[in-house]
């Protein structure tokens, strides 16, 4: 059985952090879990710590968890400076966390201490604007930031003003420091990105126009190859969520909500993608996944139906069966292998 790190949406008394074992078939094991975070939806592991954002609509935070064997313990809050944080990473020296706060579109940079620990709120940047979507992109929203693989670089996106912002850090005053900006097509939304383990190629997941592009990364510029889309019909409102590479690096995945599905690519040599199937994804609301580390199966996060479905994998075709078991966890919404 492998093991996973799991994140939902609950109040401070009841567990939100999840320790879990599990397999392929949907056997699963709670080894550990954690109260007293309210909304700890998106995580990231580093070493021995654990970094969770607690999603509240204001003094929204980001809480260090320690993991000691399988005994969990979190340490103080400290502020993200705004209101919906839902995202974090921590920076290729292990020295920062990075935190995007959906609701007011804001990044957060908090320095991490030798223990592990994170210092107050050492930097905060402001997004402006607006996008064609006047529903969802009146203003600013900041929903991701990930560090490009050579370490010189952050890259924020902005759903609210179709942005890729362009950041580096100032090790010396512990502030972000905005360079330059890339314009995506006006309402595309883009809501979570990765990058090819080569280095070479982004992708990023449009949340608003349903779609994947692709990029070719070189030197922090960015230059556009492809869009292709994460449904097989009209798109009735429907919203993209997550994005993972396959560990072999040959496919890449993209679950869309509302339409409950996920769309599977094979990643072709350039790092361009071919699309070859839209499968049901096992619930409602796919809002996070994780590939198996042997590839051999998924994990959604179907928040909306409480429980993590479980989906074979081929390893060589990269296509996905139907759901054959599920995994409760009330508001699921963060996965993770570790």
């Amino acid at each position: 059985m492998s093991q996973i790190l799991v994140g939902s949406y609950n109040t401070p008394d009841h567990a939100g952090v999840a320790l879990m074992e599990v397999d392929g078939s949907g056997t699963y094991h709670v080894v550990s879990q954690l109260t007293g975070i309210e909304n700890p939806s998106f995580m990231t592991q580093h070493g021995k710590s654990i970094y969770a954002v607690s999603e509240t609509p204001t003094g929204g935070g980001v809480v260090a968890i320690m993991r000691q064997g399988n005994t969990l313990s979190y340490g103080v809050r400290r502020p993200s400076g705004g209101g919906w944080p839902c995202h974090v990473r921590v920076s290729n020296d292990g020295h920062f966390v990075i935190a995007t706060n959906y609701g007011t579109g804001t990044v957060a940079l908090l320095r991490i201490e030798s223990d592990g620990s994170l210092t107050g709120l050492n930097d905060l940047a402001f997004h402006t604007g607006s996008g064609p979507n006047t529903g969802r992109q009146g203003e600013p929203h900041a929903h991701s930031a990930i560090f490009t693989p050579d370490g010189a670089y952050v890259i924020a996106a902005d759903l609210g003003t179709d942005e890729l912002v362009f950041y580096t850090i100032n090790t010396q005053t512990n502030q972000l420091v905005r360079t330059h900006t890339v314009n995506t097509p006006a309402g595309n939304g883009p809501r979570h990105t990765i990058f090819h383990p080569n280095g070479q190629i982004l992708y990023v997941a449009n949340e608003l126009a349903c779609s994947v592009s692709v990029f070719a990364y070189a030197n922090g510029t960015l230059t556009h190859i492809a869009d292709h889309s994460t449904i097989t019909g009209a798109n009735n409102d429907f919203t993209v969520a997550d994005i993972h590479i396959s560990p072999d690096q040959q496919f890449l995945y993209c679950t869309t909500r509302t339409d409950n599905t996920i769309a599977a690519y094979q990643i072709l040599a350039d790092g361009n993608l071919n699309r070859i199937g839209v499968y049901s994804c096992g619930g409602a609301w796919p809002r996070n996944f994780a590939i198996a580390p042997d590839g051999s199966y998924i994990l959604i996060a179907c928040q909306h139906d409480n429980h993590i479905a479980v989906l074979p994998r081929n390893t060589t075709t990269g296509t996905l069966g139907a759901r054959v078991a599920t995994i409760p966890m009330h508001s699921v919404s963060f996965i993770e292998f570790i």
